[in-house]
């Protein structure tokens, strides 16, 4: 298990209830007017409109569900529908009225609004009390109107609606949450919804799609439970569990085979993982090759065996081949970092003999706070570079190493302190100097004897021999009282230099 992940869980942070984003919109007024559920149970008080066409007078009205059950359509007479699913009303007057009616006279009966009625919602919600609505309304949108389930107390799994003392129905929102299936539960005056305490509950972590925390089903469940609603990811391969039995603390870390028939308890948190595979890793590749960008190898390839499976570009620079490494890049950030603090400490806290000096100070410590944040903003990308000649064969690859194999390059690019930076053709026998003077020699503060060259692989030499593909980079000299600035500044360029890739 990820060092991370363990400690996410160890944290005491559980995800939000799986549910909860159902109230995450605020209460829901009710309103008496809209599409009624097809399904929803006609009773007295709903009302329905009928259309009459053909050949008598056009009539429309809107019938009222009396007391009986009945409406009343014209020349047709009673008809009872109460009792009736609100879908199957246009057929039933229809039914009644080919006994009456010729075959020229048309009929179109729909329900248009039900009986307002007034539920009561108690237990862990947010706002019990007595709720507006219509009887086709479904528990969810009461459930809104009333701020939801409490997230800390609240059942999402045991919810019970009640009538005159008796459970008619009970609601388990989960697989309405997982696949959308609810069973209707029309709603009459009086009746009461119940939300239940909260039952067992198991919090997901890691590379989950669902990472909530999960109401069991029962007092205990089973892995298998999680694994259908929170969804792993298809990269993962372990779920570690971590839990009290008998008020001892116990933590597991298994294959997801085996995770399926884990027991599972109150209060567990499950953490999902895609460790890779002990025998194979990806490692990928970037540049001058022809053929696939990333390769699947077993533990402990070599670079030099994956090169000689590249097909390499006519131009492919072989002397500056290199990797690109993560663990490196880490290194990387965290050495620029330690040097930008170090860099802001001399800064302000160098002292200066004189006033004039003091003056000085100031305007390069305004200077040298520009350069500082547009350093800390630089990010590494983990060069490890190979002398000359060295044995690849010798370089074990790790997971998600890019090996980077360059383009043969004629320009050298000059930078840092310098009057014009540029870049230049690389022309053989010229020395560092003589490209600083192609770039219009040193600017007043060039250090002329801490001149970097960065080779394309990322390697730095100090004042070395430039080569085709280099960067020159001048630092930057300050007075001999601001030894300490200069030596912080130094450390900082060289970090932020190896941490950006050459222009191409």
């Amino acid at each position: 298990m990820s060092t991370s992940l363990q400690q996410y869980q160890n944290a005491g942070v559980r995800p939000v209830p799986f549910g909860s984003e159902l109230f995450c919109g605020g209460n829901i007024s009710a309103s008496t007017v809209g599409v009624v559920d097809p399904t929803y149970i006609l009773k007295t008080g709903d009302s329905i409109s009928v259309y009459l066409w053909g050949s008598i007078p056009d009539a429309s009205l809107t019938a009222v569900v009396d007391t009986n059950g009945n409406i009343t359509v014209p020349a047709l007479g009673p008809v009872h529908v109460a009792g009736l699913p609100a879908g199957t009303v246009n057929q039933v007057v229809n039914s009644a009225a080919a006994h009456v009616y010729r075959n020229a006279v048309h009929i179109y009966a729909a329900p248009v609004t039900t009986v307002p009625v007034t539920v009561f919602i108690t237990g862990p919600v947010m706002a019990p009390g007595p709720y507006a609505g219509l009887g086709s309304d479904s528990i969810i949108a009461y459930l809104q109107r009333a701020g939801g389930i409490d997230p800390n107390a609240g059942s999402y799994r045991n919810i019970t609606v009640r009538r005159a003392g008796k459970v008619i129905a009970q609601i388990d929102l989960y697989p309405f949450l997982r696949t959308g299936e609810m069973k209707p539960a029309p709603l009459q005056n009086g009746d009461t919804i119940v939300v239940g305490q909260q039952g067992p509950v198991v919090a997901v972590t890691g590379a989950a799609r669902i990472p909530f925390t999960f109401e069991l089903g029962g007092p205990t469940g089973t892995g298998q439970e999680i694994l259908y609603y929170a969804r792993p990811r298809p990269e993962v391969n372990y779920a570690a569990v971590l839990g009290y039995r008998d008020a001892q603390p116990v933590s597991t870390y298994e294959p997801l085979s085996d995770f399926a028939r884990q027991p599972l308890m109150d209060g567990d948190r499950v953490g999902f993982s895609a460790d890779a595979l002990n025998d194979s890793q990806v490692v990928q590749v970037a540049g001058a090759f022809h053929g696939p960008g990333a390769y699947v190898v077993t533990s402990g390839t070599t670079l030099g065996a994956v090169l000689s499976k590249i097909s390499l570009d006519g131009m492919a620079d072989r002397k500056w081949i290199h990797i690109e490494r993560a663990s490196v890049a880490a290194s990387q950030k965290q050495l620029l970092t330690q040097s930008l603090a170090l860099l802001q400490r001399a800064v302000y806290t160098d002292p200066a003999p004189t006033a004039a000096l003091q003056q000085a100070n100031a305007a390069q410590a305004a200077t040298i706070q520009t350069y500082i944040s547009f350093a800390s903003q630089v990010q590494p990308v983990g060069d490890v570079a190979f002398p000359v000649g060295y044995n690849l064969d010798s370089v074990l690859l790790e997971p998600n190493d890019v090996i980077v194999i360059p383009f043969k390059s004629q320009i050298v690019t000059v930078g840092g302190d310098v009057n014009i930076p540029q870049a230049v053709v690389y022309q053989p026998g010229l020395t560092v100097r003589d490209y600083v003077k192609k770039a219009g020699g040193f600017d007043p503060l060039g250090d002329r004897g801490k001149i970097m060259v960065i080779h394309p692989d990322g390697s730095v030499e100090m004042n070395g021999k430039v080569q085709p593909g280099d960067r020159v980079l001048v630092g930057v000299a300050l007075p001999g009282h601001l030894i300490d600035i200069a030596a912080a500044l130094t450390a900082v360029m060289y970090q932020a230099a190896i941490g950006i890739k050459a222009a191409s």
